[in-house]
């Protein structure tokens, strides 16, 4: 029997599906305007890391049309739905539009995501010098009360007096409260589309329940194709969480080494201004040897540091 031979079904069902559409249409508008109200400023991962948001923003501009996308599709089919109830239109007319292979759009999807948070996870894009490094771990021996008050006082008063000193640690710093907040943001997404899906297939089930019909089955086949949609948004939204306080977490902690190596080079310098002495110039070339190691040392974190965020950005795309 063909679509257009079905006996019609009761329009008041129509109208209670499309108001019940319309709800969750306003909670993916909602969603959008999330969207667009993510940080774009590049300071937010630091000058050195900043381009990070490149592929960031790339990956929210396609959120965010997706999002409008699945949008859009319910705003049609609250349209279609009221025109059917109103007998201006066929149920099998409204949904003439392909279907889609949604279970394997939600494999692909699922094994995407899976490939981008396994790979956050196992830190192999770290590199070495920061794999396993902690804010720390410059200073594991024990130090005298004087010399610990020394390094972090000393670092502070030459921080205050060398302006370039002080923009390099602010470059580096970036502003880890706005990276916090877009990986809330990103977390709260997730939740959020995750139960959008989860109603709009709770909404079918019930409001379709008769499957035996030809036009029933295909718009649940269609409507299945949005829910798969949601799912694999709030996946990619997961990941991003996962993404962007991986970068924020890293930036901070080579920031504090950074901070470390330097208060420690500080406090040594200062250790040596006070002892007023006539320095052998043995003493003084490795003194000046050790200043020398210690720049090379923070070049090498913050290298360091630049290509893990390079290899962290090559999951966005994933």
């Amino acid at each position: 029997m063909s679509p257009s031979a079905e006996p019609p079904i009761d329009a008041r069902q129509f109208r209670v599906h499309a108001a019940r559409l319309a709800v969750l249409r306003a909670r993916l508008g909602r969603i959008g305007e999330d969207v667009q109200q993510f940080e774009r400023d590049q300071a937010a991962f630091g000058a050195r890391c900043g381009w990070i948001l490149s592929g960031l923003g790339d990956r929210v501009v396609r959120h965010g049309e997706l999002v409008a996308y699945l949008e859009e599709t319910l705003v049609l089919f609250v349209q279609g739905f009221h025109r059917v109830a109103d007998g201006t239109q066929g149920f099998a007319t409204m949904l003439g539009m392909p279907v889609d292979d949604a279970a394997t759009m939600e494999d692909r999807a699922s094994e995407i995501i899976a490939d981008v948070l396994e790979t956050v996870a196992g830190r192999e894009w770290v590199e070495p010098l920061l794999a396993e490094a902690a804010p720390v771990a410059e200073f594991a021996a024990p130090v005298e009360d004087g010399y610990a008050l020394l390094r972090a006082g000393g670092l502070d008063w030459v921080v205050g007096r060398i302006p370039e000193l002080g923009r390099m640690l602010d470059d580096l710093t970036g502003t880890p409260e706005v990276v916090a907040k877009q990986a809330d943001q990103w977390k709260v997404m997730a939740a959020d589309l995750d139960r959008v899906a989860a109603d709009l297939q709770r909404c079918l089930d019930r409001d379709f329940s008769d499957r035996d019909r030809a036009d029933v089955r295909t718009y649940l086949a269609i409507m299945g194709n949005n829910v798969v949609g949601l799912r694999g948004l709030a996946a990619t939204s997961t990941a991003m969480t996962v993404l962007t306080k991986a970068a924020g977490d890293l930036i901070l902690l080579t920031r504090d080494i950074v901070r470390g190596v330097l208060g420690d080079l500080v406090a040594r310098v200062l250790g040596w201004a006070v002892g007023g002495t006539v320095v052998p110039l043995p003493v003084l070339t490795a003194r000046l040897a050790g200043v020398v190691v210690t720049a090379w040392r923070i070049d090498a974190y913050l290298t360091a540091l630049v290509v893990s965020i390079a290899n962290l950005s090559r999951c966005i795309d994933g």
